[in-house]
């Protein structure tokens, strides 16, 4: 039988997730006895599963689920598995069969699809997820000595909290390994380089071979050397596994940052007192113009000089309070620049991102411009 009429035939809906549907169906395939015996299989062990899981009696379902996956991989059958898993605390396959079932089921299941992504949220709190990649890629890995595939894997892959060994193998390339300790909830991304076991090999997935000649002890690309002389030494062992280590901070940055604050705030501390001293100028002069019984409105003769006089030190004050708030917020940036700095995380050795924060000065205001290349 085709798959995938045998499996809508036999009512593969999620429990939990849709209502069972239990219709038969008499297309046959002519010549495929042994296929039919399995398919058949198949039906009675899910059908077993779901009177098992009507009842709650999630371990006898599970088994029935995963006798029936085993046969035949679907995605209803793997909803109904990762259901019974979910209940029994097997949380790590549990987030694999949903996962499955997400990646697998028609995007028209828009209801079930939603339940079997809160299902999955609840298993995903128990497990860590671990996304593996390799340079090259077709490695195959293993986890705690299980076959997880080659990548690019599918599907992440989903550990216990604990320490766990994560090694890739790939002819023509050193074992690379790794041993991690995530905890639950976590997402992860790792990725893992091989490096040639000799220079002659042929590249087996892909990767380029040495260019020229080399020194004995001097390492090609990805660990990689050149030709030598049969009298030279062997190369020192490198290690099995490259990680890219972060970068060296440099607290250069974050210290020029940190002093321009400073001198932008002694500056705005400056300039607000010369406006204070010009504030207290121009009051005086208003009230001496006051008093003498004139006014800068239609000012008369005799008081248009003080008036001239008044409206430049008003012009002062303006000008010294823009100053005084323009040194302000410049301080302002700058000090978040230097903390974002600190707190933003390294990258790569190596990687070709960068950030510069640029202030920038106008006269109707100010800021910091972030340029960057990724």
């Amino acid at each position: 039988m085709n798959k995938h009429v045998l499996l809508c035939s036999l009512g593969l809906s999620i429990a939990l997730l849709a209502p069972a549907s239990r219709a038969q169906t008499s297309a046959e395939t002519p010549g495929a006895a042994e296929a039919e015996a399995l398919t058949d299989k198949a039906r009675q062990l899910y059908d077993e599963g779901l009177a098992a899981l009507d009842q709650s009696r999630w371990v006898e379902a599970h088994a029935s689920f995963l006798a029936a996956w085993r046969i035949e991989r679907h995605y209803q059958i793997a909803s109904n598995l990762g259901v019974a898993e979910l209940r029994l605390g097997k949380y790590r396959d549990a987030a694999e069969h949903l996962s499955w079932y997400l990646r697998e089921a028609p995007a028209t299941r828009v209801t079930q699809r939603q339940r079997a992504e809160v299902l999955l949220k609840e298993a995903l709190a128990k497990v860590a997820a671990i996304t593996v990649k390799t340079e090259p890629e077709g490695a195959e890995v293993t986890v705690d000595g299980a076959e997880m595939g080659r990548t690019p894997l599918a599907l992440p892959v989903f550990l216990e909290p604990g320490q766990h060994m994560i090694q890739v193998e790939l002819d023509g390339y050193k074992p690379a390994q790794e041993r991690i300790e995530p905890k639950a909830g976590d997402v992860v991304g790792m990725k893992l380089y091989l490096m040639r076991r000799d220079a002659e090999a042929p590249a087996a997935a892909g990767a380029p071979g040495t260019t020229g000649p080399r020194a004995a002890s001097e390492p090609g690309p990805a660990g990689t050397t050149g030709p030598r002389a049969a009298s030279a030494p062997g190369p020192a062992k490198l290690p099995e596994t490259t990680v890219v280590q972060p970068a060296e901070r440099s607290w250069v940055p974050m210290i020029a940052l940190g002093a321009a604050s400073v001198v932008g705030l002694g500056v705005g501390v400056g300039v607000t007192v010369a406006e204070n001293d010009a504030s207290a100028e121009t009051s005086a002069q208003r009230t001496a113009i006051w008093n003498a019984g004139g006014g800068c409105i239609d000012a008369p003769a005799e008081h248009v000089r003080a008036c001239a006089k008044l409206r430049d030190g008003e012009a002062r004050v303006d000008a010294f309070s823009n100053a005084a708030r323009i040194a302000y917020v410049t301080s302002g940036l700058l000090l978040a620049g230097a903390l974002t700095y600190w707190l933003w995380p390294t990258e790569p050795a190596g990687s070709a991102s960068r950030v510069q924060l640029v202030p920038n000065l106008g006269a109707h205001g100010a800021g910091v411009i972030a340029q960057g290349a990724w």
